[in-house]
């Protein structure tokens, strides 16, 4: 082991728990700021191999700070994709007045087969986080924890499969 891995090392030993309490604090469940705590780590050793850290330390908290604060930007694009993906809500007064003609029904269920068949097209690793979480209503960490993935890698296949749905839709 070179000095900069056992620096590394007692880095992490020294400063895990701060760090993830710092990320709890901040408003981020436990699992989360673990998978922060760990990526801001990564980052540290990869900097660390090409150049030397002043302060450790503070380089550290930076960058799960800045981590936390990239994730919170990509759950509210992802979260204004969703909204903007989702048809209006029809009030209860309007289904009263209008029931679905049976032109729409056939439409409606052209593109449900359309999408049917893009999820099975789609990768493994994206069909089955798109189904746990839309199919099962799985939140992301628990997506995570059970495909073995952060949960940043789970937001990547949601969106990826959301992609891949909107491109069929909109051909």
């Amino acid at each position: 082991m070179t000095v900069k891995e056992s620096n590394t090392a007692m880095l992490v030993d020294e400063l895990s728990t701060p760090l993830v309490r710092y990320l709890a604090r901040k408003g981020w469940n436990d699992e989360d700021a673990s998978d922060l705590a760990q990526e801001a780590f990564l980052r540290m050793h990869k900097f660390q191999q090409s150049r030397s850290l002043d302060n450790a330390r503070a380089f550290l908290f930076k960058t799960a700070n800045n981590l936390a604060v990239d994730q919170l930007r990509r759950a509210r694009v992802h979260d204004k994709f969703l909204s903007s993906e989702m048809l209006p809500e029809q009030s209860d007064e309007d289904d009263d007045k209008f029931a679905p003609s049976a032109e729409r029904t056939v439409s409606a269920k052209q593109e449900l087969d359309r999408i049917y068949a893009v999820v099975d097209k789609m990768p493994p690793k994206v069909k089955r986080a798109f189904l746990l979480h839309r199919g099962k209503d799985l939140s992301y960490s628990e997506i995570a924890s059970e495909m073995n993935v952060s949960t940043s890698m789970v937001e990547k296949y949601i969106i990826e499969a959301l992609k891949l749905i909107r491109e069929e839709m909109n051909q």
